[in-house]
């Protein structure tokens, strides 16, 4: 590199156009010219800067006034980028506008790779250079030819809408359909169209979302003026409050951050919602049969892969025989789902008309497999991991067995597969050793809550007969009276009977024999029992030691009674803090509604 390559080089960095203004009148071709290791110009340089804004501009301004071509601005480096394509990739929205005055042209051109800067602005996430490059992109280049010349056609048109979509610019999105319809059957370089990529985006809708009690309230609460979002305008997030509680709700946007991710949440789930219904309506009126069946048939099946409901539905609803579909020999929807461990697009294919025929005789036929063998395979792993434990996983897989199990052909319970084993055969085979490791993790909860549990047992037996002050002469408590006494005496005896009880269910597990189906319910029925008995026992010793200190303090400190509540509540909450979510899955999964939730009454067709 020679000193004036340097210095403008360093110069682009800074933006500092000044000091090589008298180089540049020199040497005119110096600003068209690479002038560094990867073949970049001075202007890609500064546009890569994403702040040399006022260098890009006196640079192209002073190509322009000497009449230099224009096609020199966009020469590309050695890796095939123009500085238009800089621009996207970076979200230079600024220079950007300076390169597009001077030839929108550019807007089609494509990399190496065959990305055009549309493409790279979505595939980076940078929206708002996104968005004013849909504005001004041409719909074709002048004299290319009717085929192949817009970004919304081929290859390029489904990069735009697959990159835009993946990248969560759904408001965007709905502008591009909505402009631009016939983009919704163009396929990406992966041959993936718009609706398998929503498909494939659990996340985007409310099914794929984990809400707690507090956040759900706030869901539900949070208005959207729905009639502004299906407008789908460039500033379609502008105007979604509810005119009546925008007031109210910006202010617990701007003062509370989690209010506003609840709220940007319902958004995207409302958007994708929209979006899967267009693309569907799209489809019927402009697709023939072989292109419908194919867009939402590769849906459907990322739907049950991915464990979006709200896609499988509506594609069901839209062409019912597209329940049919199989893109694999063997690989129908109801057995994929019960492959997949999805149990909320198990429970949209039951509602069809259709549910009974599929899971009763249906067979994988190139592994001979019926739906009862899919069940018996182990989960994929990050369907098995959705709970906690492997004793919870192990009784999440028997109740997907016994599901099946209640459908299936009572001839295809002893089926053998081609392995030549039954259903039953398979899933201890497969289970081996996550039931080895559910019979651990079940152990060392047990003995660990054992030991707290006995020793609480001791604590509370020693406190009846060490009373508080002592006794009379004639054997009577001497705080008999009081009522704090009182409340030690009843503490401890909770104390003492559920911390026994407690290990007395801890024992009863630690003694089981661990077969399967014990974890379905047995097993997990001990621990929820022995959990809350533990629970119960600390906290009951806590109030009765609270009880001790008051009644022997209460003379000297008169104020000792409020510091001793707040102690007391610090252990229990630290217990409840560690232990209730587990203790709540286990009730839920045991006692709780099933994860299977057919609606009955409800038929998709």
């Amino acid at each position: 590199m020679s000193s004036s390559h340097l210095q403008v080089h360093k110069a682009a960095l800074s933006n500092d156009w000044d000091s090589v203004s008298q180089i540049f009148e020199k040497d005119p071709e110096l600003m068209t010219k690479p002038i560094n290791y990867i073949g970049e110009t001075p202007l890609m340089i500064a546009v890569g800067t994403n702040a040399s804004h006022d260098f890009v501009r006196q640079l192209v301004s002073r190509v322009v006034d000497i009449g230099g071509a224009i096609d020199q601005l966009f020469v590309a480096d050695s890796n095939g980028d123009n500085p238009l394509h800089r621009a996207a990739k970076i979200g230079n929205t600024i220079d950007a506008k300076v390169l597009v005055e001077q030839n929108p042209d550019m807007t089609q051109v494509t990399d190496r790779n065959g990305h055009t800067p549309l493409t790279l602005a979505a595939w980076h996430r940078n929206k708002d250079t996104l968005r004013y490059l849909l504005k001004v992109a041409t719909e074709s280049i002048p004299g290319a030819g009717e085929a192949g010349s817009s970004v919304y056609t081929g290859a390029a048109g489904g990069d735009l809408i697959t990159l835009t979509i993946q990248a969560g610019f759904l408001d965007m999105a709905l502008e591009i359909i909505g402009r631009h319809p016939d983009i919704i059957v163009e396929e990406n370089w992966a041959s993936k169209t718009a609706l398998e990529i929503l498909g494939s985006k659990p996340e985007f809708y409310r099914s794929g979302s984990s809400l707690g009690l507090w956040n759900h309230v706030i869901y539900s609460l949070i208005p959207l003026n729905k009639r502004s979002l299906e407008d789908a305008q460039v500033n379609i997030f502008t105007e979604v409050y509810n005119k009546f509680t925008m007031g109210f709700w910006k202010v617990c946007r701007y003062l509370a951050p989690p209010i506003k991710n609840i709220y940007d949440a319902k958004v995207i789930h409302f958007q994708s919602m929209l979006l899967t219904k267009r693309i569907c309506a799209t489809i019927l009126e402009k697709a023939d049969h072989d292109t419908v069946w194919k867009i939402l048939g590769s849906a459907t099946s990322a739907a049950v892969e991915y464990g979006v409901p709200e896609v499988l539905n509506k594609c069901i609803l839209t062409y019912p025989d597209i329940i049919w579909y199989t893109d694999k020999p063997g690989r129908h929807l109801p057995l994929e789902a019960i492959t997949q461990r999805q149990e909320q697009v198990y429970n949209v294919l039951w509602q069809s008309a259709a549910h009974k025929i599929f899971q009763a005789t249906m067979i994988d036929e190139e592994q001979n497999e019926n739906a009862l063998h899919k069940a018996a395979k182990l989960a994929p792993p990050h369907r098995l991991n959705v709970v906690t434990g492997a004793a919870l996983q192990m009784q999440r897989e028997l109740q997907w067995f016994k599901e099946v199990e209640n459908y299936i052909e009572p001839s295809f319970k002893e089926a053998r597969n081609k392995s030549g084993k039954t259903p039953k055969e398979t899933f201890i085979e497969e289970h081996k050793d996550l039931l080895d490791d559910a019979e651990q993790w079940m152990k060392d909860v047990a003995t660990s809550c054992t030991v707290v549990a006995a020793l609480i047992i001791t604590m509370a037996f020693a406190g009846a007969f060490t009373l508080p002050g002592g006794n009379e002469d004639d054997g009577k408590p001497l705080f008999l009276n009081k009522g704090a006494f009182m409340l030690f005496i009843v503490s401890d005896a909770v104390a003492l009977f559920s911390s026994t009880a407690s290990v007395l269910m801890f024992l009863g597990i630690l003694t089981a024999r661990f077969a399967a189906d014990d974890f379905l319910y047995n097993l997990p029925k001990r621990m929820t029992i022995g959990l809350v008995s533990m629970f119960v026992s600390l906290a009951a010793t806590m109030i009765a030691f609270s009880a001790t200190l008051s009644l022997v303090l209460i003379d000297k400190v008169t104020w000792i009674v409020a510091p001793l509540v707040v102690i007391t509540c610090i252990p229990v909450g630290l217990f409840g803090w560690l232990q209730f979510p587990l203790l709540i899955e286990l009730v839920n999964s045991t006692y709780g509604p099933s994860i299977f939730r057919q609606q009955k009454d409800r038929w998709v067709f």
